[in-house]
């Protein structure tokens, strides 16, 4: 008990130091936390919305888990008996996956039987249905539900409306089903619809049952069963999940259902057994992206983690050399070492059982953050992630704290073996002589990450052609490396900076001021005492410039791909009228399928000859500023120079709609690509080229080319220009030839004019302050004649929607955050315990006459020369690794896919963001030490037994 009031007495009198401290565990155990929480919330935020899509494509119920069980094939077994085994089975097996259910049925079926009516024997057999509860899902349209129990010793049922017209019968004519001895009554008592067409209930359409009779579930089983089980052949169990209710740690038992029926079933007898989990493909792909998007989380984290220890570190070594002369006298009056830390170890584990208890409900906050990115450092209101404490949270915090630990005793342990005259001795001797070998093993952190680097750039490359066409993973490494070259060459600028000072001290000792000669002194004699402070900062701004960069450059080129590829915000397929004839039924209504297709055979050797719909009404559409036509076709044959291309994708444009409405990025072509469109513009017949056709056919500018493709007249055109980059072209895409694409583009009217009017697109560039819903309501007041539509928004907001780009922005704008409160939390800190720890240093200079002034202008120096230099080499440290190491992440996606070409993005808005960061923290940090150092008293700082 003395023992804690000693550590809570020297908690109290270190209270700044021990907030510091612990502010660093919460944040640590917080962020290391947040980590499964966000992992799970953000997997089962996707995966429902990918069951949902799944739902709407398919048409199917994503929650379906169906398995069939044929009792025909094993005669060993008592079937009634192995059906209510197997039910037994079937409710303990969904019961243990403790998942909500929508619905579940039972399908009983016996196998085909003849049928007589009035003696008449139907050429279409029946069979005899049981679905649990099928009276909660239909609406009867005539007659009424049977019977539970048999009336007259006739079995009454239920048919679809359709089974009365395929069996040309009405309600209430008894039928005779079966042969011999097994022949019983049914007599169809009413028909049915379904209620809800969506109902998951309904695992097979209601007329595909239009040949069956279905009777009552307990009739079929204590009734026509126990007469004769044989009729028994198969038993089909559905069960609806609630999708919706589906996390990630269910998906493990949801994969496992398949298993446990076929081991379970087959154990109870010989049959075959159909199983069906409509969703199983989608639920195997996300536990891979589960630990996919869990890696890449910690390996976002790492340089946090990694500053989080420095700061830690930091900070338990200024807690220690506060502490040394206690310490000293601890050891002095025969405290064992043991003693020593064991008193440091329990105040250490009262501040992370706090955090411990505290952090994982910070977490939380951190993941509702994490979740409402919308890009680095951008943020909207979407709909919260659900988000829950998992035990795991609970396990990695409880980590987190046991490294936390192990920082902070590692000063502990170096400090605690000292006595009180070897702390004297090297309070005396602050100036140690330099270790070269240390400068070794910097460089070696920098050899290991260029080598790193490289290494990753060959293993990426080879991999290249086995990832095409698969989603977006970012390698761990590519945040590994770049920390640990910032720290290696933060540690090796700062061994020879104290050089680098006594250099400049020694060219201007006779012209240096006071101020500017004491701060020249003091850092290069104290360069240990200010390294961990530079290195934090260093490695705090270095790796906010590298992630701001990474971050802006994924975003800002995957969404360029997006853009690049649609051509335009909205891209238009119009209907056109023609002579064609109609496919499909409406169409054929009225005619054989012999007619129709000698009808086809005549037409086919017709022009086909189409109607241009108004163009002006797409112009007119509120919400669109500009649109344009396009003509797109392909195969197009190409000849010149005694060459040909037969495959070459066409484009006709109206240069100067086209260049008013399409989105192009500039840099792609060697001049401003409205040049290009100019060069179009001039002569109707002229084209520009993309450098495949160029070096294919032999051509270049001058040359002429000519064009034709079947239906087509052929025409001539000449080059105008060679391209690399058009809207909507991929020059780096493999073709079935293995060859680069070819691509013409052509002016609209002279194409039409010379080749004939085929139908062309409509592109839209749009009014960015007017809602999609208010366009697409006006185009469908208008009846615009639209056949598809591909609109760049919905794209762009499933990308920042995508685990992928939720993980990154989020993580990397947290870290970026959290990295800048414990920068400048530790930034204070330090230097407001190195001013009171240099109270007699400042008490002499006041006692010698040197003014106020003179000494915030010696702080400032001092600032300058570490503080301001930190900073400094952050930033061009920061931009050396962005420059390296950010165009590695090109290797991370489909090499066919990264049009336009990967490019390294600087926002200036983060620079500027990190330079008022700077400033800010400078200014306040100068005020707060000055207001400090004016508080100094000269008599009490000059005392009797001061040092």
């Amino acid at each position: 008990m003395a023992i804690i009031k000693i550590i809570l007495r020297k908690m109290l009198n270190n209270r700044w130091l021990t907030i510091s401290l612990f502010l660093g565990l919460l944040i640590t155990v917080s962020l290391v936390s947040s980590i499964p929480t966000y992992t799970s919330s953000v997997l089962q935020k996707l995966l429902v919305g990918e069951l949902e899509d799944y739902q709407v494509e398919q048409q199917a119920y994503p929650g379906e888990f169906t398995y069939s069980v044929n009792f025909s094939k094993d005669d060993a077994i008592d079937r009634l008996t192995t059906l209510e085994t197997i039910e037994g089975f079937n409710r303990d097996l969904i019961d243990d996956t403790e998942l909500p259910k929508v619905t579940n049925v039972t399908i009983l079926s016996t196998s085909p039987q003849r049928v007589r009516l009035q003696g008449e024997l139907q050429e279409k057999s029946a069979r005899i249905l049981s679905l649990s509860n099928i009276e909660e899902h239909i609406t009867i349209t005539d007659g009424e539900l049977p019977s539970e129990s048999k009336v007259e010793d006739v079995y009454e049922a239920l048919i679809p409306e359709k089974s009365l017209l395929d069996r040309d019968m009405v309600i209430g004519k008894t039928l005779t089903i079966g042969e011999g001895e097994s022949q019983f009554q049914v007599k169809p008592v009413g028909t049915f619809i379904v209620k809800d067409t969506n109902d998951p209930y309904w695992t097979l359409a209601p007329n595909s049952y239009s040949e069956d009779f279905i009777i009552a579930e307990a009739l079929f089983k204590n009734d026509l069963l126990e007469s004769n089980e044989a009729l028994l052949k198969t038993g089909k169990f559905m069960t609806a999940f609630d999708y919706r209710a589906f996390k990630s740690t269910d998906i493990p038992k949801l994969l496992n259902l398949e298993r446990r029926v076929n081991v379970e079933i087959s154990e109870m007898m010989e049959t075959i057994i159909l199983v069906d989990l409509k969703a199983q493909d989608i639920l195997s792909s996300y536990q891979q992206k589960g630990a996919q998007l869990k890696t890449m989380l910690w390996s976002l984290n790492v340089p946090i983690l990694v500053m989080l220890a420095i700061y830690i570190y930091m900070v338990s070594r200024l807690i220690v050399r506060r502490q040394l002369n206690e310490m000293a006298v601890l050891a002095s009056r025969g405290a064992k070492r043991t003693q020593i830390l064991f008193i440091y170890f329990i105040e250490i584990a009262i501040l992370g059982l706090l955090a411990f208890v505290i952090g994982p409900y910070i977490g939380l906050q951190f993941t509702k953050l994490l979740g409402a990115t919308n890009g680095f450092l951008e943020f909207v209101d979407r709909t919260a992630l659900p988000i829950k404490i998992l035990p795991e949270s609970y396990l990695y915090g409880l980590l987190a704290v046991f490294a936390a630990i192990l920082m902070v005793m590692i000063p502990v342990y170096i400090a605690s073996n000292q006595s009180i005259v070897h702390h004297k001795q090297n309070n005396e001797n602050m100036v140690s002589s330099f270790k070269w070998y240390t400068l070794l093993f910097d460089l070696l952190l920098v050899g290991v990450a260029i080598y790193g680097l490289f290494s990753f750039q060959k293993r990426q490359e080879a991999l290249a052609t086995l990832t095409q066409g698969k989603d977006v993973n970012i390698d761990p490494i590519l945040f590994f490396l770049p920390a640990l070259f910032i720290i290696g060459l933060g540690l090796f600028i700062l061994r020879i900076y104290p050089f680098v000072l006594k250099v400049i001290y020694r060219l201007g000792e006779k012209f240096w001021s006071i101020s500017l000669y004491s701060s020249f002194l003091q850092v290069s004699r104290s360069a240990k005492q200010y390294q961990f402070l530079m290195l934090f900062l260093i490695m705090t701004i270095g790796i906010g410039m590298y992630s701001t960069s990474a971050a802006r450059t994924i975003n800002h080129n995957l969404e360029e791909q997006i853009l690049y590829q649609n051509g335009a915000d909205i891209t238009l397929d119009v209907r056109w009228k023609s002579n064609q004839i109609m496919s499909g039924s409406q169409a054929m209504v009225n005619e054989s399928m012999q007619e129709a297709e000698e009808t086809a055979e005549t037409e086919d050797f017709k022009e086909t000859i189409y109607t241009e719909p108004p163009f002006e009404p797409f112009a007119q559409v509120e919400g669109v500023e500009q649109a344009t036509k396009v003509f797109k076709k392909q195969p197009v044959k190409v000849e010149a120079q005694g060459n040909s291309l037969f495959s070459t994708e066409l484009i006709g444009i109206e240069p100067k709609n086209f260049g008013q409405t399409a989105w192009f990025k500039s840099s792609l072509l060697p001049h401003h690509w409205y040049h290009y469109l100019n060069l179009l513009a001039k002569e109707p017949s002229s084209v520009l080229i993309s450098k495949s056709v160029s070096s294919s056919l032999g051509v270049k500018t001058g040359d002429y080319l000519t064009i034709g493709w079947d239906g087509s007249d052929t025409a001539e055109f000449v080059v105008y220009g060679i391209i690399e980059y058009w809207p909507t072209f991929n020059p780096i895409a493999k073709t079935e030839e293995d060859n680069n694409p070819t691509l013409i583009v052509a002016n609209l009217p002279f194409v039409q004019n010379a080749m004939g009017l085929e139908p062309y697109q409509v592109w839209l560039k749009t009014d960015p302050g007017k809602t999609r819903n208010k366009l697409y309501e006006t185009m469908k007041q208008a009846e615009l004649p639209v056949k598809s539509i591909e609109d760049v928004q919905p794209k762009l907001i499933e990308l920042k929607n995508s685990a992928f780009l939720l993980g990154l922005n989020g993580t990397l704008t947290l870290g970026f955050l959290i990295s800048l409160i414990i920068t400048f939390i530790g930034f204070l800190l330090y230097w407001i315990l190195t001013i009171q720890s240099r109270t007699l240093q400042y008490g002499i200079y006041r006692a010698m006459g040197i003014s106020i002034r003179k000494l915030v202008v010696m702080l400032v120096w001092e600032q300058i020369l570490t503080s301001g230099i930190a900073c400094l080499l952050g930033v061009v440290i920061g931009g050396i690794t962005s420059r390296l190491f950010v165009p590695f992440f090109q290797l991370s996606f489909d090499s066919q896919t990264i049009v336009p070409p990967f490019q390294v993005m600087v926002d200036p808005d983060d620079m500027w963001r990190i330079y008022l960061f700077v400033g800010f923290m400078l200014i306040v940090g100068l005020s707060i030490l000055v207001v400090l150092l004016r508080k100094i008293k000269i008599h009490q700082a000059i005392k009797l037994g001061e040092d």
